[in-house]
């Protein structure tokens, strides 16, 4: 036997006991050699990559390749899932109730599997619908997929139990769970796979593979495959990245066949996340082309096939689907439903800029490799036209629809994870951006040298600037790790959030305000919510300095109130979504005491004043009410003039200590809402 094949047989051995080991100490809790310390889960991802190693040297077989290379990556993945502790949770546990009920309950009535659950907190889930079941605002199809992992945890809680271990077999105990979070991992991976063969048709293979590693690896999709796998984010993009590549290998030239698995596949991913319908924009937008061609050409009998083919197509899609529309059917009495607890829907208010650059979840400001890959889309036009015109319409729908949610920067979740699907379109983008990146590079040898040095140049600024502010010091040993967060917080000042661009640079050019508060301001802008025709300032608490401006001193506290005093000519910031008939609440009081002097308060909003009225002596809230046109889109600049009763005009240049007032907050409200 021939050294090769002993390393061979041994790099299979280790790589497959490795994985299974790591598998086991997620659902089983035990290792396969037993409890042998913290360091075990990562000395077995070691020893799968010493396994992946000898597997690289022995195996010729490209797909063999491959398939070690994916399972050391889902070793290493388990290894941080343990590390970080991943588990059922957030909207996980809504998907979750679906195979729970379906696979111990046989239906769709999650009043006790919520509770079950943890759940039964949550008034709201318990309302009953016209049929008597809780409300789901979630999808059946990681249900479905997930089905093969939870079985398998179903077996293990079962030899758990029967061999003395006390674990619930209700579908509630952490085999049952941790299966599902090795689901996300799994899918993870396997839309990784599918990513690699899409890109594959636009790149050499491995520019190709770097796109398809950078794309998740670099991405909030990583999060999602390994700090929180329970979200559906991972099966979707893996359902996606499935559809695009059959759409890609078959392009203009597909069968009847190969039409129905598309449209199954179209069912599927559907059925993972329904707004991914949306991608059926592919296929249509070829459709619409091989019509027009066919029809041009006078070809009836190629129109009849395209109709007969496309319409099969959109059958298997209905028919995949089936099972949400008989869940919504058992939930809703209706086979197409739209649930009372899913985010709203605002045609007419799209955020197109804040879900790309804001601070607020922005996909490319928090995935700044997604930013190359957007770039890089519109390249795909060189390579393949309809295939590039099909990407960025699809593209853009997404981007469009994502920016009409109510809560359009995905809640509580990391990252853009709503733009799940469109991380194969990006990485088709992001490997022609590398291909251009490397032309460049081969025809302008130099820059590389020259962006290190300039990097090295800012570097030096940014740092006698922390000299300057006394962050650092010539005479005594600098922490650097403080001297770089003061370099990175100069940076930012200076040049803003460069993902963020041109986002960014266009605010600040408009409200000539400092880039840097974009990523604070804008991103927090009131009324941006058509459910929260409200907005708050309190004045004196933490973080009030990314709205208070001049003339306002540090803050103090009265009693469980925050506040600042307002000099006369004192300013904050109000950032608005949009203008509106506005009613201003404003909570002040004057210095306490005798000899305190009378004082009045104007205050004006842009080039509107109101007032003046008389501050009073105690804390109270005054009101008046705006027109729409005091207000301005963006940035609404309010200004406090501070006069004693019965003076007119302004103070001098030296702010007297007895004219000003003290400000709790101000606060605007949609007049009759």
């Amino acid at each position: 036997m021939t050294t090769r094949r002993i390393a061979s047989i041994v790099g299979v051995i280790g790589l497959g006991a490795s994985v299974l080991d790591l598998c086991s100490r997620s659902v089983l809790r035990r290792g396969l050699a037993g409890d042998v310390g913290a360091y075990h889960a990562p000395l077995a991802a070691c020893v799968a990559l010493l396994a992946c190693v000898l597997l690289w040297w022995t195996l010729t077989n490209r797909r063999a390749r491959v398939f070690a290379l994916f399972a050391l990556a889902f070793a290493i993945g388990v290894t941080l899932q343990l590390r970080l502790g991943a588990r059922l949770q957030s909207d996980g546990f809504y998907y979750y109730a679906y195979l729970r009920s379906l696979w111990f309950d046989h239906d769709v009535n999650f009043l006790n599997d919520y509770r079950l659950l943890g759940l039964g907190d949550k008034a709201y889930l318990f309302q009953p619908t016209v049929t008597g079941h809780a409300h789901s605002a979630w999808t059946i199809g990681p249900a479905i997929v997930w089905a093969p992992f939870f079985a398998i945890g179903h077996l293990v809680a079962t030899w758990l139990s029967a061999h003395g271990t006390s674990v619930a077999t209700d579908g509630t105990s952490f085999p049952y769970r941790q299966a599902v979070c090795l689901a996300g991992l799994f899918y993870g991976l396997l839309g990784v796979y599918f990513c690699l063969r899409i890109a594959e048709h636009f790149a050499a293979r491995a520019t190709a593979a770097a796109a398809a590693v950078l794309g998740v690896g670099g991405s909030f999709m990583l999060w999602y495959c390994i700090r929180e796998p329970s979200m559906t984010h991972a099966p979707a993009m893996a359902a996606v990245a499935a559809f695009v590549w059959l759409w890609i290998a078959t392009l203009e030239r597909r069968t009847a066949g190969q039409w129905i698995a598309l449209g199954a596949l179209g069912g599927l991913m559907a059925l993972i996340r329904w707004q991914n319908a949306i991608y059926g924009l592919l296929p249509l937008c070829e459709f619409v082309v091989l019509a027009y061609r066919a029809c041009s050409a006078r070809d009836r009998r190629a129109v009849l096939r395209l109709g007969i083919t496309g319409a099969a197509g959109f059958i298997a899609a209905v028919v995949v689907f089936l099972p949400q529309m008989f869940a919504w059917h058992a939930i809703y009495g209706t086979y197409l439903a739209v649930s009372p607890l899913g985010p709203k829907i605002h045609f007419r208010d799209p955020h197109l800029v804040e879900v790309l650059w804001s601070s607020r979840n922005g996909l490319f400001a928090m995935s700044p490799v997604l930013y190359a890959g957007a770039i890089g889309l519109p390249l795909v036009l060189k390579r393949h036209r309809l295939a590039g015109i099909a990407m960025i319409v699809a593209f853009l729908a997404m981007v469009y629809f994502n920016s009409i949610l109510q809560d359009w920067w995905g809640s509580e979740g990391f990252g853009g994870r709503r733009f799940d699907g469109t991380i194969p379109l990006l990485i088709v983008g992001l490997a022609c951006a590398i291909d251009a990146i490397r032309r460049l590079i081969a025809r302008a040898a130099w820059a590389p040298s020259v962006l290190l040095l300039i990097a090295a140049a800012a570097w030096e600024l940014t740092f006698q600037a922390t000299m300057h502010a006394g962050v650092a010091a010539g005479d005594r040993p600098n922490d650097f790790g403080v001297v770089s967060a003061a370099q990175a917080d100069t940076w930012h000042r200076w040049v803003g959030h460069p993902f963020a661009y041109p986002a960014n640079l266009l605010f600040a050019a408009a409200n000539a305000e400092p880039i840097a508060d974009y990523d604070l301001v804008d991103a927090g802008s009131f009324l941006g919510d058509p459910n929260q025709p409200y907005g708050r300032i309190d004045v004196g608490a933490a973080g009030d300095t990314v709205y208070v401006r001049e003339g306002f001193s540090d803050s103090e506290r009265d009693g469980p109130t925050t506040y600042r005093w307002a000099d006369d000519g004192a300013a904050l910031i109000i950032p608005l979504r949009r203008s509106a008939r506005l009613r201003v609440e404003l909570r002040l009081r004057t210095a306490a005491g005798a000899d305190a002097p009378p004082l009045q308060v104007t205050v004006r909003i842009n080039d509107h004043a109101f007032g003046p009225v008389a501050a009073p002596v105690d804390w109270q809230t005054i009101a008046f009410v705006t027109e729409r046109d005091v207000w301005r889109t963006t940035i609404n600049r309010v200004t406090f003039g501070v006069q004693r009763a019965g003076e007119a005009g302004a103070q001098g240049s030296v702010p007297d200590p007895q004219r000003r007032v003290a400000v709790d907050f101000i606060r605007v409200r949609e007049e009759g809402r």
